[in-house]
């Protein structure tokens, strides 16, 4: 055996070399080990002198071997030690066999038989020598180190990490950017932040997980009211402005939900960086402006969607629209001009633009079947309900729960309980139904709603109410004494001055009444002040059910009625789906007062299905299909009758029209007679094509396109035409009531009926000039001082234009600053019916704008219109107008930013929230904050896109003022040269994204 520093080499008797390296310390050889590696040697000197070829020896590290030897202070002492002893390698192992040693095994194959041969020169030398000459060689030679396997190893795991990559992506959507639905985590932390939802109920997990989400396929998706079908709508509609960068329309039933809705969006609006575009009432641009890089969500109502899809179907930009979704599917079924507008607007979607995603809800649909054939739609249907419902019905003093588990109709109603309140004879006299004590069981630590028939009974019930409060319950009104304050002079300021007596009476107590009487701002504080828990207890219609979201610990329906009319299924499910707050209440419960007479229809009510729902195109004699026919005629979406045919097919009428008993293309027909006995269609033959003889081709008449166009109703789109044309040859400019008159809705005047002596009065008011506009339209005042005077009336006048007239006076009022207030109490009406008056006339009158726009003859309506309209939303002075146009702002807080020196919306965005507290008078800070930085960032935006659409390279010569060439001006510059508009849109951005929780 011979040793270095470090290191033995044993040959042993098998072929085997063995190397022994010491780790921890240095020994001295020892005589047994020196005479083993002189037998090892003599041994190999007596093998064949044939030397196979050199091996590297396969240990790692193998510089240690070499570097060891050369350090080594001693040599070899014993004779030549021949490479041959050394044989190819077939493998290397590692053998630790004690903590000190680190043995390196080195099996070699037998050794080979070769003929003798003479030693070269190489050969020659002591063992040492040779071995030495080995290892230094074998240092030269680069073997795999740690490092190196190390980094093979990264570059596998890289590699596979790759690969399951690249199946991970084809298995998602190209347009997934987050982990959140395809949505980024932005989305769910601000959904936390401004819904206070930190976690998805199951079913919305599965509803967004659905084939039909992920293919964008048209989906139908039924739950009960307050199952949170909402917040699926509005992950959908994210993903398709933020993931698929499309814009996005949303329908809606009501005014006051779509302007609740653009509220709620517009602070995710700024935070995400897409536009809220409202379309309601008079608000809304025809055609919308094109966004260059921020997509559109379109909040519109039903009427306004319509209008909407026309103008972009017109204008060839329909495909832009990637995702209409529409709240209350089941309007469809309305009786009346809503069901049928909804119904065109969709078949029309589905006709023109196959790649729009159409997706629907509702929570009162039972002829599911016929909507899934209809829109081509996937269902999905589940009855999830975040907090239990229980449902009584109360008779005389029993309560009975309703037991929907058995089919027994004897089990159906179970006895509950017998009310035992201690009532005196005064309190059964004030509340004979007992709503006193069925309210006080849960107010005020819970909230009730107490759903009443009528506006007025609503009213009645509340103060009947707290008179009871006050006499036997004192301790109601210390409940939240300070807060309720707080509400009621919000309230007196609102009213600029003036407060409902009901109101300033009952919200003392915590209560308060919700109805159409209202003005949108007095609903808006009640909605919150109840959401708050300032408020415990609401009157209200069923209107509060089919629109904001207001759930409360009880429901109480106070008589199965709506106005005159029995309760229906779906307004039942609608009343009672209030009941239950999610997260506030482990359970909600409903209460339906019922006379002993009504019992057995009640009993049919609670267990018998849902009213089907079914096209309303027929109604008022195929009022609705006419209107269909004429718009896609005008758009020349049917250019002849065989297209007509096609597209009627695809109708929800035609897919009912064996359970509607309806001959589809029959009414076709004769809807297409009477739209060319009107004058708003004109037919020719032309050439026949494909052999069919009776094709004919459509189009409208001009009097038709301004129909359409202006979305007038066809019943009185003649009329309007004469009036137009009447006023045309003797227009009164010397004041507004003429063009007053000529936008007064059509339709409110049906309903409305003049109280004759205050009819009189106002007659008296006016001016001769004023008088004149009176007689002009046909409203003589010696007609209506007859009307006054009960006295009989030879004279023959137009119904319709003396009951329009009367509602032009209201607006006349209201045109010359009287508050809403004043002209409620001169014409005995509600507050709320004056301020839907004056939004109908402002819309109406874009109507009229759109329509005089496509008649010659009436092309200087259009500019007196303009102007008009703007003023007639607001009825202010024009230098109030910009101000009126934030959201928020009332005439009273515009006339105080006037006074301030801000007297556009430019000076306001640039405004600094603390300068406005502090100048203004009674002026919060968050509202300061909520105006500045949350309600007018789109239309800053929008003019940023405005900016960002103007061309980026100018001509390269250009006029100047003086008649010379200027030099070429090359490339905008954005980067150095920013514009204040922009500059102060990235301050104001910036802003926002701080403070839009606020």
């Amino acid at each position: 055996m011979l040793s270095f520093i470090g290191i033995s080499c044993v040959t042993m008797a098998d072929g085997e070399i063995v190397l022994h390296r010491r780790v921890h310390s240095r020994k001295r050889r020892s005589t047994e080990t020196k005479r083993e590696i002189h037998q090892a040697s003599k041994k190999q000197d007596l093998e064949d002198k044939d030397v196979p070829e050199p091996v590297h020896v396969g240990c790692e590290p193998n510089n240690w071997l070499s570097n060891s030897f050369v350090k080594s202070p001693s040599g070899f002492k014993h004779k030549s030690f021949h490479q041959s002893s050394i044989r190819k390698p077939s493998q290397v192992e590692v053998n630790k066999d004690s903590p000190g040693n680190a043995c390196f095994k080195i099996c070699t194959s037998p050794p080979l038989r070769r003929s003798p041969r003479t030693p070269t020169p190489s050969s020659a030398g002591s063992l040492q020598d040779r071995i030495k000459q080995r290892l230094q060689k074998n240092a030269l030679v680069q073997s795999p180190t740690l490092s190196e396997q190390k980094k093979e190893l990264q570059e596998q795991m890289i590699c596979q990490a790759q690969q399951d990559a690249r199946e991970l992506h084809e298995q998602v959507s190209d347009t997934d950017i987050g982990p959140f639905f395809g949505l980024p985590t932005k989305v769910q932390r601000l959904i936390e932040e401004h819904r206070g939802i930190k976690k998805l109920y199951d079913w919305q997990t599965e509803c967004l997980n659905l084939p039909a989400v992920k293919e964008a396929k048209n989906l139908i998706y039924c739950l009960p009211t307050s199952g949170g079908k909402t917040l699926v709508a509005e992950i959908l509609i994210l993903r398709e402005l933020l993931c698929k960068k499309r814009d996005a329309l949303l329908i809606l039933p009501f005014v006051s939900i779509v302007q609740e809705k653009v509220r709620n969006l517009s602070a995710l609006a700024v935070e995400l960086g897409f536009l809220v575009e409202e379309y309601a009432g008079s608000k809304g641009r025809f055609p919308p402006i094109k966004r260059q890089k921020s997509k559109s969500l379109y909040i519109a109502t039903i009427e306004k969607a319509h209008s909407l899809v026309n103008s972009l179907l017109e204008h060839g930009r329909i495909n832009n629209v990637g995702l209409v979704v529409v709240d209350e599917l089941h309007m469809l079924g309305d009786r009346g001009s809503r069901g049928a507008t909804l119904e065109m607007t969709l078949v029309k979607l589905l006709h023109a633009c196959e790649q729009t995603q159409i997706v629907g809800m509702s929570a009162t649909l039972s002829n599911i079947s016929d909507f899934k054939t209809f829109l081509s739609a996937d269902m999905y249907t589940n009855n999830f309900r975040p907090v239990e419902l229980t449902e009584y019905i109360k008779v005389e003093d029993t309560i009975y729960r309703v037991n929907k588990d058995t089919l027994d109709p004897s089990k159906q109603l179970e006895h509950e309980r017998v009310v035992m309140f201690q009532y005196t004879a005064d309190m059964k006299r004030l509340d004979s139904d007992q709503l006193f004590g069925l309210a006080t069981e849960v107010i005020p630590q819970h909230s009730c709603l107490v759903f009443c028939p009528t506006k007025k009974n609503c009213e009645n019930v509340a103060t009947n109410l707290c008179k009871m409060m006050s006499r036997f319950k004192r301790s109601l009104a210390e409940h939240k004494r300070a807060e309720r304050k707080v509400l009621l002079r919000e309230l007196h300021d609102e009213g600029n001055g003036n407060i409902c007596p009901v109101l300033r009476y009952c919200v003392q107590f915590g209560v308060a009444y919700h109805h159409s009487g209202l003005t949108m701002d007095e609903r808006k504080l009640i909605e919150e002040a109840y959401s708050d828990g300032v408020l415990c207890l609401l009157t209200c219609t069923s209107t509060l059910a089919a629109g904001v979201n207001l759930p409360a610990k009880r429901v109480i329906l106070r008589l199965p009625y709506v106005g005159q009319q029995f309760l229906s299924r779906s307004q039942y499910k609608q009343m009672v789906g209030r009941a239950g707050r999610a997260g506030i209440d482990s359970t909600g419960e409903s209460i339906m007062i019922t006379p002993h007479a009504d019992k057995k229809k009640v009993h049919d009510l609670l267990f018998m299905g849902v009213e089907g729902c079914y096209s309303s195109l027929m109604y008022n004699e195929g009022k609705g299909l006419r209107g269909l026919i004429l718009s896609t005629i005008g758009l020349k979406v049917t250019p002849n009758t065989l297209s007509l045919a096609e597209f009627m097919q695809k109708t929800l009428l035609n897919k009912q029209n064996e359970v509607l008993k309806c001959d589809v293309a029959q009414a076709m027909m004769d809807a297409l007679e009477n739209l060319i006995e009107l004058g708003l269609v004109q037919q020719k033959k032309d050439d026949c094509r494909n052999g069919q003889e009776d094709v004919r081709f459509l189009e409208v008449t001009p009097l038709g396109k301004a129909t359409f166009k202006g979305s007038v109703d066809l019943e009185y789109s003649q009329r309007l035409y004469n009036d137009l044309q009447k006023a045309k040859d003797s227009l009164v400019l010397s004041n507004y009531l003429h063009l007053l008159f000529l936008v007064t809705p059509y339709e409110t005047g049906v309903e409305i009926k003049p109280c004759w002596m205050t009819y009189f009065t106002q007659m008296n008011n006016l001016d001769p000039t004023e008088l004149r506009v009176a007689d002009l339209i046909g409203v003589p005042e010696g007609y209506i001082a007859k009307m006054a005077s009960g006295q009989s009336r030879r004279q023959s006048v137009d119904s319709l234009t003396v009951k329009r007239f009367y509602l032009t006076l209201m607006l006349y009022n209201l045109w010359k600053k009287k508050t809403i207030w004043e002209v409620a109490a001169i014409f005995q009406q509600p507050r709320g019916f004056l301020q839907n008056l004056l939004t109908g006339a402002a819309s109406f009158a874009s109507c009229v704008f759109h329509f005089c726009q496509e008649i010659k003859e009436f092309w200087a309506f259009p500019d007196l219109l303009s102007n008009f309209i703007k003023t007639l939303s607001y009825c202010v002075s024009l230098e109030l107008l910009p101000l009126m146009e934030i959201p928020g702002v009332k005439q009273g807080r515009a006339k105080q930013l006037l006074n301030a020196g801000y007297k556009s919306l430019s000076l306001v965005a640039q405004a600094d929230p603390d300068k406005l507290v502090k100048i203004i008078e009674n002026f919060p800070r968050r509202q300061a904050k909520q105006i500045l930085l949350n309600e007018k960032l789109e239309a800053m935006l929008g003019e940023y896109e405005d900016l960002m659409s103007i061309p980026m390279t100018l001509p390269d010569n250009k006029v100047t003022a003086e008649g010379q060439m200027s030099k070429p001006t090359g490339t905008v510059q954005n980067k150095e040269q920013t514009s204040p508009a922009m500059s102060w849109i990235s301050n104001i951005s910036q802003s926002a994204s701080q403070d839009s929780v606020s």
